[in-house]
């Protein structure tokens, strides 16, 4: 099932993003989070864009949320795509099912872009951007530096709407 963030699934999507920093390439934080700090910025995102759990038997399996790609007002038709799972629950085809829910929700929301920055040598992740429409548009070798060497990262983008003449902004929506 998918649904919209709750309050109490802060401490354990935390869990999980403080286990990807310490274990993984796939962001590029270095240092765990608190809870203050983790909660403090999905409030601040949630405020204008969605945050989507994916649930199964009733438990959180994974998480994907929007946000700004850049902050500059021309950019806001473009959003920034992001998605976690439960490192127990990899490789089950969750991944597709959260991706899914985000380009509708994008395309809902009026977005004309979305985008999504993979380290480079993560396949999974850009397979599974290309299994939904994503393209490759750019790579930036040694852009960051972790677990004692140099990160590049492969820029993916997908079209959600056609750009209008005149376009409305992009509006909030829940799940």
């Amino acid at each position: 099932m998918i649904r919209s963030l709750k309050e109490e699934d802060i401490s354990l999507i935390l869990s999980w993003y403080n286990w990807y920093i310490r274990n993984s390439e796939a962001t590029f934080e270095t240092e765990e989070l608190s809870y203050d700090e983790f909660a403090q910025r999905v409030h601040m995102i949630t405020k204008t864009y969605p945050w989507i759990i994916l649930e199964e038997e009733g438990k959180p399996v994974g998480y994907a949320y929007l946000a700004s790609f850049i902050p500059r007002a021309a950019y806001e038709w473009t959003c920034d795509l992001a998605i976690y799972l439960d490192p127990k629950e990899r490789g089950k085809g969750y991944g597709h099912q959260l991706m899914k829910a985000a380009i509708e929700t994008a395309e809902k929301a009026g977005y004309v872009n979305m985008v999504s920055i993979i380290t480079k040598g993560n396949t999974a992740s850009e397979k599974l951007h290309e299994a939904h429409g994503f393209e490759k548009m750019g790579e930036f070798d040694e852009s960051g530096y972790k677990f004692g060497k140099w990160l590049g990262v492969t820029y993916y983008i997908r079209r959600l709407n056609a750009p209008a003449k005149n376009p409305q902004k992009p509006r909030s929506i829940t799940i």
